[in-house]
């Protein structure tokens, strides 16, 4: 008789660092629409950012070394906002992957005299290295910053593909952009040369 193996249930967005194995394992979970709530909305002045729900996040994690993540994951999400050129109510579908390595964070012990302080190396660090301490590692931070970095700056109907979008005269934005009313009369007489 064989014996068929179930495969495991994935892991939350916070799980312990024992239960990934080096073959690693799936994960899922999600950003909840009350905390996008709170960090979208003052990202383009006082028009923000709107969550439609919550971010959905999957993805893997694998252990590369005893003290070592790969973390391979996919945000999706909708976010509502109103264009920066026309005011339109649009929504702009987010769906990115990113790759992360955490590395655990080590604590060294510095004795002066009798006394013995831990020092934690986070500080001692490269800027753009993810660590983790202890023995239980929190994915939501790691996804949140991703989604946020992701958003443009400036949201228009461009971003979400619109072709209707016009300014806030009525006028249909420009495919080009416009020419300095002090550069016309040379524009006159370039056609009229060619």
């Amino acid at each position: 008789m064989r014996s068929e193996t179930t495969p495991a249930r994935p892991l939350g967005l916070t799980f312990r660092l024992d239960e990934v194995p080096a073959e690693g394992r799936r994960f899922e979970g999600a950003l909840t629409e009350q905390s996008l709530g709170a960090d979208l909305p003052g990202m383009v002045g006082d028009l923000g950012y709107r969550p439609t729900g919550p971010a959905r996040i999957a993805g893997n994690v694998y252990r590369s070394a005893k003290t070592e993540l790969v973390v391979d994951g996919r945000v999706t999400v909708g976010v509502g906002f109103d264009c920066v050129r026309c005011l339109a109510d649009r929504v702009l579908a987010v769906d990115i992957r990113e790759d992360h390595v955490l590395v655990r964070r080590k604590a060294r012990v510095v004795e002066e005299g009798e006394e013995s302080q831990t020092i934690d190396d986070e500080a001692l660090e490269e800027p753009d290295v993810e660590t983790f301490s202890g023995e239980e590692i929190d994915l939501t931070d790691l996804f949140r910053q991703d989604l946020l970095l992701a958003l443009p700056m400036n949201p228009s109907c461009d971003d979400v593909g619109a072709d209707d979008c016009r300014d806030l005269v009525g006028e249909r934005a420009p495919d080009e952009p416009q020419i300095d009313p002090r550069w016309a009369p040379l524009l006159e007489m370039k056609k009229k040369m060619t």
